[in-house]
């Protein structure tokens, strides 16, 4: 059996036209990519929000498919993200930040936030957040790109975008046509089956047209068009994340600082993510207990039981929906592509792909799910429904265990395809008022005094780093993004 020449992908949208986009790419005119795009469809493939804030896996992504940044950010109103700004998630009038940056280092072996840890215990710990460049940076509303020199503090934080989807879409779009990809306009309407009773042989549109194709991409969103009609079934995870409903506006002004917020209110969340020419805010709410009712966009959150099956691949909101708390929804399509890239038929039965691309795509899926969980599950809004409820509900059995290790003894258990690393479970745990009980005894190894001396001294090249980065709105404005040269001490 050879190897897949034609590709149909059902659903435009971010999933359907960032798969076409790096099909095309890679496969040039080997591979004939065609998708069929429903011209009166309102809402995106792989996003819940019109705006959104991207991980900076993104950015390797993007400049994979030749996108200039520069450009990309005039086109979609973007600006620069160095991490979410929770707010009011464990009591009111408190925040912390969740950066995209490492925190402190390594010391003598032993991970930086045990040090930290012990000097908490002391009394004499600085906020955990001034030894992570991103954050510093963040509130002082400051940005430059991450040096290369591994020997600069600049090399220790990363970045993503907040951008408008539909002009991003737009972009992705036309470099998938140029390479050749075919648009078609249509309303999908059915699927014939093929030989064997796990396959795909045609999509029906609803006008009679009937498209065939070897491998079918489902980019549909959330209802899932191919892959539920192949017996995928959903896994619903609003015990967990009740979540339902997400209404969005749009108001102009200023971009502000680098930084998405997430403020915790009576029934949900309120997210904002700042655009060049004014403030995206999305109500994030859980109808169960009064919130949004009637009001934004229904979803659930959740994932396929499998989301390759026979010749279909589900991306993007087909696969999994998960609310933009931890912004993963570009994320999980980006990932969801370059795992198709990886795995991608080479003649002959595709069960072998399917069943590891399923591994794969579930496990980062429950991930990231058991992240959100952990905002919730963590909270301290005492006397309020929806919070009280989150709070006593028992976490998933791999989030209770990495809860037990942390409160334990400061451990980060990590599985495999996590999406965010130790500094971000870190950095989430303390932010939400997990304290271990005990940190690694190695962090005795010195005197109390020196530990002191030398987390103060990497502080202080944090600050100086953060002070002498351009402002973020002059960033945008077309000053040079010059990284911060001070090395680390």
């Amino acid at each position: 059996m050879r190897p897949p020449a034609s590709v149909l992908i059902v659903g435009g949208g971010s999933a359907g036209w960032m798969t076409a986009a790096a099909l095309s790419r890679a496969f040039g005119a080997r591979l004939s990519v065609s998708v069929l795009e429903d011209p009166e469809a309102v809402h995106d493939t792989g996003t819940l929000a019109p705006f959104e804030a991207t991980l900076p896996s993104l950015t390797a992504f993007n400049a994979s498919l030749g996108l200039d940044e520069a450009a990309l950010m005039a086109a979609t109103n973007a600006t620069f993200r160095l991490g979410t700004c929770f707010r009011d998630w464990t009591r009111r009038d408190r925040d912390y930040i969740h950066p995209f940056s490492e925190i402190g280092g390594v010391l003598e072996g032993v991970p930086f936030h045990h040090y930290w840890l012990r000097l908490k215990a002391a009394g004499k710990a600085p906020p955990l957040e001034a030894f992570a460049l991103a954050a510093v940076a963040a509130r002082a509303g400051r940005f430059s790109r991450p040096s290369n020199d591994p020997r600069s503090v600049a090399s220790t934080m990363a970045y993503g975008l907040h951008l408008q989807v539909a002009p991003y879409v737009a972009a992705l779009k036309a470099g998938a046509l140029a390479r050749g990809v075919k648009a078609i306009a249509g309303t999908f309407a059915d699927v014939e089956r093929g030989a064997q009773g796990d396959t795909l042989a045609v999509i029906v549109a609803r006008d009679g047209r009937r498209f065939e194709a070897d491998l079918f991409i489902d980019a549909s969103g959330p209802a899932g068009d191919l892959i539920h009609r192949l017996g995928a079934t959903c896994l619903d995870w609003s015990r967990w994340l009740p979540c339902d409903r997400i209404a969005c506006s749009m108001t102009s002004g200023s971009p502000g600082p680098p930084l998405t917020e997430a403020r915790a209110v009576r029934t949900g969340w309120l997210g904002r993510v700042p655009l060049q020419t004014g403030t995206g805010t999305a109500r994030i709410s859980a109808s169960a207990f009064g919130g949004g009712t009637g009001e934004g966009t229904p979803f659930t959150n959740g994932r396929r039981s499998q989301t390759w099956i026979g010749n279909c691949i589900a991306i993007g909101l087909s696969a999994t929906t998960l609310e933009p708390l931890e912004a993963s929804g570009l994320h999980l399509v980006q990932s969801g592509v370059s795992k198709l890239l990886g795995l991608f038929p080479a003649g002959g039965p595709m069960t072998a792909s399917a069943a590891e691309y399923n591994r794969l795509m579930a496990a980062e899926a429950d991930r990231l799910r058991d992240l959100l969980i952990l905002h919730y599950h963590a909270n301290a809004r005492a006397g309020e429904p929806l919070w009280d409820a989150l709070r006593q509900t028992a976490p998933p059995e791999e989030l209770a265990h990495k809860i037990r290790m942390f409160s334990s003894r400061g451990r980060i258990s990590l599985y495999d395809e996590e999406t965010f690393e130790e500094p971000a479970w870190v950095s989430v745990f303390l932010g939400q008022n997990v304290i271990p009980r005990r940190y690694h005894p190695l962090a005795d190894h010195r005197p109390l005094d020196e530990v002191q001396a030398q987390l103060e001294r990497m502080r202080t090249v944090i600050a100086r780093a953060a002070e002498a980065m351009p402002t973020h709105e002059s960033v945008l404005s077309g000053s040079p993004l010059t990284p911060a040269l001070s090395r680390v001490s």
